[in-house]
């Protein structure tokens, strides 16, 4: 009866597992708990730090990026200029309290934050 038991946990695994191969990974919504000399984001009751994260570059302060307009309040522009276009450097990356859009990596050790979001 054991082996029969054995057996049936076994094949129950592998139907979760190609069952879930073929699921696209959930987005989960995250909270910045800490975003100085340590990084945090909670996701539910998981703590995610560095180590487990990858950031879009976009969100990160310092991000220089091309800027066709004359004003954007939540950038610095900088001196140099590059032909029609300014290039501009992000003022502020995320801070404590933003929510985050998150993806688990096929890794399952590691997560992307995608990008900032907001609840209206």
């Amino acid at each position: 009866m054991e082996n029969a038991d054995q057996l049936y946990s076994e094949f129950s695994q592998m139907m979760r597992d190609q069952g879930a191969y073929y699921n696209p990974e959930t987005l989960y919504i995250g909270t910045v708990k800490r975003w100085d000399s340590k990084i945090q984001i909670e996701i539910d009751d998981l703590i995610l730090d560095e180590d487990d994260l990858y950031i879009a570059d976009y969100l990160v302060a310092g991000y220089k990026f091309p800027l066709k307009t004359s004003y954007v309040s939540s950038v610095n522009f900088s001196s140099e200029t590059s032909g029609k276009t300014n290039p501009a450097v992000r003022s502020e990356g995320l801070k404590k309290g933003d929510l985050v859009a998150v993806m688990k990596c096929n890794d399952n050790d590691t997560y992307v934050i995608l990008s900032r979001v907001v609840k209206p």
